[in-house]
């Protein structure tokens, strides 16, 4: 029959196991001395429990770790079951990358291991710490537990996977069809081959006493609703002066006309010292500031906080200075500006049922990447303010040209947006409703 896939193999070495502990870690991967202590530590506390490690970078030609590369662990999901990274101060996490987690014997045999229909490789990743998050148990990170892990990559050949399945799967939709109930008809619009069938996953919800999606969301709500996940309103985005609106375009927009507008809702979390709407033509208003005095800027000094950054941004605005939207200000004048809270929607605008934000103000309008919705990204700050101007954290704000083309510019002489057609989602509706159907309460943990 040739390879059955990953997930196949996965499954049969599992049920083969005959130890207190089942973990995974993929073939190409070297872990520290010491990686599993933490892992199985907090698997003794509970056995109804996944465990990630932190995962590092691996050099393919030493099958060593890279040293200072960084570590991530932690994902979000969406409503068509994409995911990506993102990290905060808590070791509990919604879902997991993929191959690298441990769990107890116990649960895996309770839980079924991995969905039996599933095949290949991606959306294990999702499904199996959903299934625990509402089945019982919950999803932790072992900070300790370090593994270096080599990414696939076009461009070392090296990494490429060296075989292929044959048989068509979709496990994405198998974990949507299993899990979301209520928020089906988010995943892709409602569209799912009616051949997907997960009847035994439905079997295994009933024995095991699972909960609803909702409770999923509103364990994670800091994010959903934070985030702006669950977005309070989904708009277009269009010009006042020439009555057309921002469209998708490759990496960035173009102005169309408003019936194929792209939607967009505001997102990402508030990060520390993010200015409130009305603070920011104070901003504009305080110009460079007092130049006369030497102030402390960290590890070297100027003539007045507005000499400090010295092309280098926020890095080199410190100690007597502090860094606020792409102006480096004395602290004293932090006094007299309004901050949003940290935590909460939003510090910046991406596009909805979608993992793309607005990323950095270039000579041709917005780009996109992927969000970073902890709001820590100083490129995907962006504030559309209660004057219809949109701000970067640059400094500059979106523009147009004289020929409808978009374009970064003067705060001062900005072009007027306003959201156009805005309506509360589904998806938002639907959380706020089962909220009160099921009592969840904001005493509940919260991520």
């Amino acid at each position: 029959r040739g390879p059955l896939g990953l997930m196949i193999a996965k499954q049969t070495g599992g049920d083969a196991a005959t130890g207190e502990f089942v973990s995974f870690y993929d073939c190409h991967v070297a872990p520290r001395k010491g990686w599993h202590k933490e892992t199985i530590a907090l698997l003794k506390e509970k056995t109804r429990r996944l465990v990630i490690p932190q995962i590092g970078g691996l050099n393919v030609d030493t099958w060593d770790e890279i040293p200072n590369n960084g570590f991530v662990s932690k994902c979000w999901v969406n409503f068509n079951a994409d995911w990506w990274w993102y990290d905060d101060d808590s070791d509990f996490t919604p879902v997991i990358s993929g191959g690298l987690v441990a769990t107890t014997r116990t649960w895996w045999r309770e839980s079924g291991g991995f969905d039996p229909g599933m095949h290949g490789w991606g959306g294990e990743n999702t499904e199996q710490p959903i299934r625990t998050w509402l089945c019982g148990g919950d999803v932790v990170r072992a900070k300790s537990s370090i593994v270096a892990h080599m990414w696939r990559t076009e461009a070392d050949k090296r990494t490429i996977a060296r075989y292929k399945i044959k048989e068509k799967y979709d496990n994405v939709a198998r974990t949507a069809k299993a899990w979301w109930d209520d928020f089906l008809p988010k995943f892709r619009d409602g569209h799912i081959d009616s051949s997907v069938d997960v009847s035994k996953t439905e079997k295994l919800k009933t024995a095991l006493g699972c909960k609803p999606f909702v409770h999923f969301l509103h364990r994670f709500r800091t994010l959903y609703l934070g985030a702006g996940l669950l977005p309070e309103q989904v708009f277009r985005i269009r010009s006042t002066s020439l009555n057309l609106c921002l469209q998708r375009q490759g990496k960035g927009y173009a102005l169309e006309d408003c019936s194929a507008g792209s939607l967009f809702h505001l997102r990402n979390m508030i990060p520390e010292r993010f200015p409130a709407r009305e603070s920011l033509r104070s901003l504009i208003d305080a110009g460079p500031g007092d130049t006369s005095q030497t102030v402390t800027c960290g590890g070297h000094m100027a003539q007045g906080c507005s000499n400090c950054p010295q092309g280098h941004g926020s890095e080199w605005c410190n100690a007597d200075c502090a860094w606020v939207f792409a102006s480096c200000l004395p602290r004293e004048q932090l006094g007299g500006l309004k901050f949003e809270k940290p935590k909460t929607c939003c510090s910046g605008i991406g596009e909805w049922n979608s993992l793309d934000c607005w990323s950095g103000l270039t000579g041709s309008g917005p780009s996109t990447s992927l969000c970073d919705i902890t709001g820590s990204s100083t490129e995907q700050q962006f504030v559309f303010d209660d004057g219809g101007r949109i701000w970067h954290n640059s400094g500059k704000c979106l523009g147009v040209t004289s020929d409808k083309k978009l374009k970064k510019g003067k705060c001062e002489k900005a072009e007027n947006w306003e959201r156009l057609g805005t309506f509360q989602p589904f998806e938002t509706k639907k959380y706020h409703e089962l909220v009160m159907k099921h009592g969840l309460s904001e005493d509940m943990p919260d991520h």
